[in-house]
């Protein structure tokens, strides 16, 4: 593996800004702050670009991308995916990636959903070099696991590049038209939210998550959208991909599982209030969020979920609930967070904690396939990546992923925008559309600051 130290930069969009004229370029994005006490969940960034292999989902299988040649398989992309990684020599190293596979998974690709996408539901890539990004100790490095021959012949121009200090793009055009809240959608919602409540009533679930969409029209560069989306946004597990005909604005705070050296670990959110405009409005809301037994038990279910669920693939006995209801603050909410772990069973992989896992039960509900029945009969709109999640698999076994919430999805000059939250029995259709609004805060702000 090659390792080489470049230039620190605090904001790492000054390297994003560097390769994005590469195929396929990300930023992972921890959205680190220095004026903010240090946080284990904002030590890393890592920026990507120029898969030597890509895999996308097609019907009946996946195309294999071999740099320019591709090859159409008729089998599981995720089975294709393993294989492929299982190809490559393990990479020693502490950095928590040192080349390896970056994509997404769609909500619906573990569903029986038969909606209309407008993404494919699993896309990753295969990347040799990476900008690797410690917070920490404030330093910045470019990496090559050295499995593509084709590094070699833009090594020294990457050097050359990340080294200095000039800026290298200046576009600053974005526009959005038009209202992201309608009325129609209110009305959507407390019909949906009815028929939830009749399941829930009749004991079909004891949580189902139940979400709105909205779209927006825009011109212009999603990037600088992006740029200020983290000003204000400000989560651990934000993220800008760049595909070839659309993008996705991760701005999720929640973690959805990670594992290093076999230690396995989830975050799941679900508890939330508005931050208040005024101290003592913010220190009840806070009160009140800590203090519910509603959002407590909603809690609890999902921390029951997500055992059962780490339980395919971790050693019996393992598991443990290290923090219940623990209160996280954000910039426009606040949420009980619980964390679960566990230690991977010899025999089991990353990527059976994962596949086997996803979707996430926090964005389900509780009983998990019950639930997602529900949801694909209620919700006209396919979620695509809401609530989906984007997944990291290194050369050197880590591995990390987030939940697709607090997202945006932009294609052909229209932004697609999602929100939703878990009901049961003890829920008010009124509380719960407000909740979902709250959630969309941050999103809302920056959609407002790009208003044409």
């Amino acid at each position: 593996m090659l390792q080489i130290n470049i230039p620190y930069h605090p904001n790492s969009t000054f390297y994003y800004e560097k390769v994005r004229h590469f195929d396929w370029p990300l930023f992972i994005d921890s959205c680190f702050q220095a004026s903010l006490p240090q946080n284990s969940l904002v030590r890393y960034d890592i920026i990507a670009a120029q898969p030597f292999k890509k895999i996308i989902e097609q019907d009946g299988g996946a195309n294999l991308y071999n740099n320019d040649e591709v090859t159409f398989i008729a089998t599981d992309p995720v089975k294709l995916l393993k294989k492929e990684m299982a190809s490559f020599k393990v990479v020693d190293s502490e950095l928590p990636f040192t080349g390896g596979a970056i994509g997404y998974v769609s909500y619906e690709r573990n569903t029986i959903s038969k909606k209309k996408n407008l993404i494919p539901k699993f896309m990753f890539g295969v990347y040799d070099w990476a900008i690797v990004v410690d917070h920490f100790l404030s330093k910045a490095f470019l990496i090559s696991s050295e499995n593509d021959v084709n590094t070699k012949l833009l090594w020294q121009d990457l050097l050359k590049s990340l080294n200095e200090n000039n800026q290298t793009y200046d576009q600053e055009f974005f526009l959005c038209k038009g209202n992201l809240f309608k009325e129609d959608h209110y009305k959507e919602y407390t019909k949906n939210f009815a028929n939830v409540k009749n399941y829930l009533i009749n004991g079909d679930c004891y949580q189902v998550n139940l979400s709105l969409k909205w779209q927006v029209e825009t011109e212009g560069d999603s990037w600088n959208l992006y740029k200020k989306f983290r000003s204000i946004n400000q989560s651990p597990f934000m993220a800008f991909m760049a595909y070839d005909d659309f993008e996705i604005l991760s701005g999720s705070p929640e973690r959805f599982i990670t594992c290093n050296n076999s230690h396995v670990t989830t975050r799941p959110i679900k508890g939330t209030k508005p931050r208040g405009n005024s101290i003592a409005e913010d220190k009840k809301n806070k009160d009140i969020l800590i203090n519910s037994h509603k959002d407590q038990s909603e809690n609890l279910m999902i921390v029951d979920l997500l055992r059962n669920d780490l339980g395919i693939n971790c050693e019996t006995g393992s598991i443990l609930v290290d923090e219940l209801f623990k209160l996280e603050m954000y910039p426009n909410v606040y949420h009980l967070v619980s964390t679960i772990s566990g230690k991977l069973k010899q025999g089991s992989t990353n990527f059976d904690l994962f596949f086997d896992a996803f979707p996430g039960g926090s964005i389900t509900g509780a009983p998990k396939k019950r639930a997602m029945q529900i949801i694909d009969e209620l919700e006209a709109h396919a979620r695509d990546f809401y609530c989906g999640s984007i997944a990291i698999f290194s050369f050197n076994n880590n591995f990390d992923s987030n939940i697709g919430i607090r997202s945006m999805l932009h294609k052909e000059n229209m932004l697609h925008v999602y929100s939703g939250g878990g009901l049961t029995i003890a829920s008010d259709v009124d509380d719960e559309f407000k909740e979902i609004q709250d959630k969309l805060g941050n999103i809302q702000k920056t959609i407002e600051f790009f208003r044409g």
